[in-house]
């Protein structure tokens, strides 16, 4: 045995760089002379010493192996972690969809209401759609909530060639009161006839409404030789509304539509007792009618004092 080691490796693979210094084979370590033993190293209980490059290897290999250990265990935490939240979002979403029963004291359900039909015409227009127009008297013995009008056109042959739908223009139909309807069917085919039906939800008894009177109503022809109506409309009851409105229908020899309008208040809050004047213009009819239907509509402002 070479009695001169490596007090670092305990190496004998020892070799003279210089006058007074030597160099360790495998650890590349100075030694000088005077440090040179002949006893053993040191040993280090719980590792194993081997040369630098072995050892840093293994300390990556550990490195990375600990890295790796530690994402599988923190991605199966986090991957159970989302099973559990997705599990507990699908059972709230479940539970919000869940279909609440109505009330069966409301007795609301769809009808097709029993009632008649006034002044029904169909209007053209100028790019090539249809306006069919009308009124409707309610006589379900019920009040009516969103009265819908479905118009369906026909050929001779009473083929389906296309179908439309409108709403009235009052939300609430109380009963034995009347509506006018306007069902705009959009690149109107060549058809032969056309069929109305109407369907609406009950309510389960008549609501209140705004008593308004429409007063001194002219139909006459302006300076421009449009048709015109003009009038003045009264607030008879005891509170506010907004969005008051007046509707009329111009009606032939015929009892037929040929033109109708709408017009709103500019002024918003039209008060109790109050009169506004309105004028009406007809730009379709070319000829003067033998009548006309109007009717008016509001909503009755909250809070306010009789």
């Amino acid at each position: 045995m070479n009695s001169k080691q490596c007090p670092t490796c305990g190496s004998t693979n020892i070799y003279q760089e210089s006058a007074t210094v030597y160099r360790c084979g495998d650890c590349f370590d100075k030694l000088p002379t005077g440090l040179m033993v002949d006893s053993p190293p040191t040993k280090v209980y719980g590792t194993s010493k081997q040369n630098p490059s072995a050892d840093s290897f293994k300390k990556w290999k550990n490195l990375i192996t600990g890295i790796m250990v530690t994402w599988l265990v923190l991605g199966s935490y986090f991957f159970n972690h989302y099973q559990n939240l997705k599990s507990t979002l699908n059972t709230t979403v479940e539970e919000e969809t869940v279909s609440i029963p109505l009330d069966a004291n409301l007795e609301s359900v769809e009808i097709i209401p029993e009632g008649e039909f006034q002044y029904t015409a169909a209007i053209p227009d100028v790019i090539g759609n249809v306006y069919v127009v009308g009124k409707f008297t309610n006589r379900s013995g019920q009040s009516l909530l969103m009265p819908k009008f479905t118009v369906t056109l026909f050929n001779e042959e009473k083929v389906n060639l296309k179908t439309s739908y409108g709403y009235a223009e009052k939300n609430v139909v109380n009963e034995g009161e009347s509506v006018s309807f306007q069902v705009l069917i959009e690149e109107a085919p060549s058809y032969n006839h056309f069929d109305i039906q109407v369907t609406a939800t009950t309510i389960p008894k008549g609501t209140d409404k705004p008593e308004l009177t429409l007063k001194k109503l002219d139909l006459k022809r302006n300076q421009y030789k449009e048709i015109i109506i003009v009038g003045k409309i009264q607030n008879n009851s005891n509170h506010i509304t907004n969005f008051t409105r007046i509707t009329c229908l111009l009606i032939n020899k015929e009892e037929k539509t040929i033109d109708y309008a709408t017009v709103s208040l500019t002024k918003e809050d039209f008060l109790p007792k109050e009169i506004q004047n309105f004028e009406m213009i007809f730009l379709r009819a070319k000829q003067f009618p033998n009548s006309y239907y109007c009717e008016t509509d509001a909503i009755t402002k909250e809070n306010t004092t009789p």
